[in-house]
């Protein structure tokens, strides 16, 4: 009985791996490291599993960041409209509340060709 027991208790904990994962960043548009030609009207992030964004801001190198406006709701989808870009090279650095409860920072950068 006491074997049946230690197995389930395994089987919970190591068969419900995904419960314990934290949210990512699975694709964003702009993509990191692109080099573009056009200034994006706005940046889309895709994450693992729903989100929350409680830190965004994006910032020219050398320049103080501006802070974005992010969706208050949980998505794994969110998109970001952004203030008119001049040529340089571009860094977003977030933060996102996963599901469980983790707080998981994040940046990219892309730059903008004159």
């Amino acid at each position: 009985m006491r074997l049946k027991r230690v197995a389930f208790a395994l089987a919970l904990l190591f068969g419900s791996g995904g419960a314990f994962a934290h949210a990512h960043l699975s694709a964003s548009t702009p993509a990191a490291g692109a080099q573009l030609t056009v200034a994006p009207a706005a940046l889309a992030l895709e994450f693992s599993e729903p989100a929350q964004l409680t830190a965004l801001s994006i910032a020219k190198a050398g320049a103080a960041p501006l802070k974005l406006i992010a969706p208050s709701a949980p998505a794994n989808h969110i998109r970001i409209a952004l203030p008119a870009l001049t040529p340089g090279t571009w860094t977003v650095r977030f933060r996102a509340l996963s599901a469980d409860g983790h707080l998981v920072p994040g940046e990219l950068s892309f730059t903008l060709a004159p």
